[in-house]
């Protein structure tokens, strides 16, 4: 051991680096399955190995010191070195055993992934999956540093590190609630976005993006009075009367079978658009997520 360091175990390795990326002692503590008192022995053991400070703790944020900038690399590199010898040994069982890590935006995640890795544990009971709903740019960062396999997200990326394709169509529609006065009507006009009170998805949302994009393209300017992370929180708010709002028409379709909600067309505005599926350009699918883009496949014919 050169300059008399002592060993780093990966475990150590893969707690900093989650650190790095979260941002946040208690998001990495999260993600990881461990307390946050777990996460932060194992980095102070780290730094005793070390003998280097690697992360600085501020009020609301954990940023990397200069050597924690030096080290991430090499720790990530390790880290997927890592995961590319259990993958080859996987790969040596077939798909008797293996991991599937995907992401999905929460329109996805909650109303075709679960069928998705459904039929994919039918077909292979050994396959672990880990399924985690994220916002679109969240998904596409976690393929980026190697915390997904796969990504399900419900708008386009720029990401050079990332291979995208679209998989399905997908379809926005406006929900009122059923003693909405639009519930009576089978379009309103664009302008008319602008008297009522708008229900959004968080910053970040493919949704969001989609519709703020096309309203604007029509010259229409809405300023949203409630903005909710989770889809059934919203679809519960225009129920309750707080407003309207555009989600997928797949997540409607419960409610209007049940007369709560009603989905009204919006007069020149063009709200389909694709899934898309993600992968890491760099990383070969193992078994088990090639297994999973099969499912994938066939379901989007």
């Amino acid at each position: 051991m050169n300059g008399g360091y002592g060993w780093m175990e990966l475990r150590q390795l893969r707690a900093f680096e989650r650190v790095v990326a979260l941002g946040s002692f208690s998001r990495a503590a999260d993600e990881l399955a461990l307390s946050q008192p777990a996460v932060t022995a194992q980095i102070q053991g780290l730094e005793r190995e070390l003998r280097v400070r690697l992360l600085e703790r501020l009020p609301r944020h954990v940023l990397p010191t200069a050597a924690g900038e030096a080290l991430l690399p090499y720790a990530r590199s390790i880290l997927n070195l890592e995961e590319d010898a259990r993958r080859a040994l996987e790969e040596l069982k077939g798909l008797q055993a293996g991991t599937l890590r995907v992401g999905a935006s929460p329109t996805i995640g909650s109303y075709l992934l679960p069928a998705l890795l459904g039929e994919l544990k039918r077909r292979h009971p050994g396959v672990r999956a880990i399924a985690e709903i994220r916002p679109t740019h969240d998904v596409a960062a976690g393929l980026e540093t190697h915390a997904l396999d796969v990504g399900l997200v419900e708008a386009p990326v720029d990401s050079a590190a990332l291979s995208s394709q679209p998989f399905r169509n997908d379809e926005l529609v406006l929900i009122v609630p059923s003693g909405h006065p639009w519930s009576r009507r089978s379009a309103v006009r664009p302008e008319e976005l602008a008297g009522q009170p708008l229900i959004v998805r968080e910053p970040g949302s493919g949704t969001r993006q989609l519709v703020e994009e096309r309203l604007r393209a029509l010259g229409v300017e809405v300023t949203p009075s409630l903005e909710l992370g989770a889809i059934e929180a919203i679809k519960n708010a225009v129920a309750a009367g707080l407003g309207v709002a555009f989600i997928s028409r797949l997540a409607v379709q419960p409610e209007q079978r049940l007369g709560i909600l009603c989905a009204v067309s919006v007069e020149g505005l063009d709200l389909r658009r694709p899934f898309y599926r993600l992968l890491h350009r760099q990383r070969r699918p193992s078994p088990a997520v090639a297994a999973f883009l099969d499912v994938l496949a066939e379901a989007s014919e």
